[in-house]
């Protein structure tokens, strides 16, 4: 293991809520900070029990973090002795700070990381070679002809609708002139 000089560790506790996934956060945690802990001749059951008096509550599961970096990323799970000198090694190599995220509810919470690592993956793959040099152009001009078919309306055999029609025979274009000059 690699150890600082000191052999202190400055951690953060975040415990008392729950990991919300879409977007992957926990959510707003109560926090305790430990300054100074010597932790290279505890044992990971020992930790344990160390956690447990110091949040006051028992929890089922617990993970780690580099402090200021996105919990999406770096979170890592701290379950047994292996995993245990991992979380030391990391926190001894990176300042001698750490952060530790209490599940007090036992959910699947390395899965909700994959899940959404997958959904940003594949919303990134969406993107389409062509639309990347794209560019929107503000004015579209479309040439085209000038229509110069006329279109006859038929009269209505029905009686309501032939006393609606206020054309008689002849062009739409005709009657509509007459009744707007």
């Amino acid at each position: 293991m690699l150890f600082s000089s000191e052999g202190t560790l400055s951690i953060d506790v975040y415990y008392k809520d729950t990991f919300v996934p879409k977007p992957f956060i926990y959510f707003s945690p109560q926090n305790t900070s430990v300054t100074r802990i010597d932790l290279q001749n505890m044992e990971f059951n020992d930790f344990i029990i160390y956690l447990r008096n110091l949040i006051k509550d028992k929890f089922h599961e617990m993970y780690y973090c580099l402090l200021n970096r996105a919990i999406i990323d770096r979170l890592r799970e701290l379950r047994d002795e292996d995993f245990y000198v991992r979380f030391l090694d990391v926190g001894y190599s990176n300042g001698c700070k750490i952060g530790i995220y209490i599940d007090h509810y036992h959910e699947t919470i390395m899965e909700w990381i994959e899940e959404e690592k997958v959904e940003e993956g594949d919303s990134v793959g969406d993107i389409c070679e062509d639309d990347v040099d794209l560019v929107m152009l503000d004015d579209v001009s479309v040439n085209h002809e000038a229509n110069d078919e006329i279109i006859e309306i038929p009269k209505y055999v029905d009686l309501f609708l032939s006393h609606k029609n206020p054309i008689s025979e002849g062009r739409v274009e005709d009657e509509v002139d007459d009744k707007v000059s």
